[in-house]
């Protein structure tokens, strides 16, 4: 059954925008409860990005939550043309829990990540030599990322239809299962109206298994 959710509210703020340039992006600074920093330095709370057309890829918006200069909980990306492109879960910085991702404003994959993550740069362990069985310190960068975990739906880009399911454990495919499309659906892209530093806020859609509709997470 499909349950229809409102996922997303986001806080208007006030102030007027300075844009800044750095390596590979457009941050938007706010002079209010956008893109800001605390006294390190770190990023924390809602940040907006405008990233400008860069080798030919086309620009597009990106906004979410740091915390401690890490991404947490709902990142969105969307077009120029305000049509979603993915919505990603974090945690620590690290993608962990569902995620979606759309092709001209339509669902077309959607699915969960298991993160790989710890608020540690290095990770500490000891090792015994074989031979003298002394006991030595080994100091290694701490393992950071992602894998593809669980249950993992692939959805026809024109008529929102499901055509694939996969079964992943730790990025390792498990079983997988096709289905046909049959004819006559056609799904309806998810636009926003307004962006965050507009005032805006984002509403969506559940999908059901084996059903069509565009979808925000929860």
């Amino acid at each position: 059954m499909l349950k229809r959710i409102v996922v997303f509210l986001l806080m208007a703020c006030s102030g007027s925008l300075v844009v800044a340039q750095t390596k590979q992006e457009k941050d938007t600074v706010a002079q209010g409860n956008l893109n800001r920093l605390d006294a390190k330095q770190r990023k924390q709370g809602m940040w907006f990005y405008d990233h400008p057309v860069h080798f030919g890829d086309p620009g597009y918006y990106e906004f979410g939550t740091y915390i401690d200069d890490r991404k947490n909980g709902l990142w969105y990306t969307m077009s120029k043309e305000r049509l979603l492109m993915s919505i990603e879960n974090y945690k620590m910085g690290e993608l962990d829990g569902p995620a979606q991702y759309f092709e001209n404003g339509r669902l077309v994959m959607m699915g969960n990540y298991r993160g790989i993550f710890t608020p540690y740069a290095n990770d500490t362990f000891w090792v015994k030599d074989p031979y003298t069985l002394a006991d030595t310190m080994v100091v290694t960068p701490a393992e950071r990322g992602h894998t593809k975990h669980g249950l993992w739906r692939y959805y026809d880009a024109e008529t929102g239809h499901l055509i694939m399911e996969r079964e992943y454990q730790v990025d390792i495919i498990l079983s997988e299962k096709k289905f046909s499309v049959p004819e006559g659906l056609k799904s309806a892209p998810v636009r926003a109206p307004k962006l965050p530093h507009e005032g805006g806020k984002v509403k969506g859609w559940s999908t059901g298994k084996g059903k069509s509709r565009n979808s925000l997470i929860k």
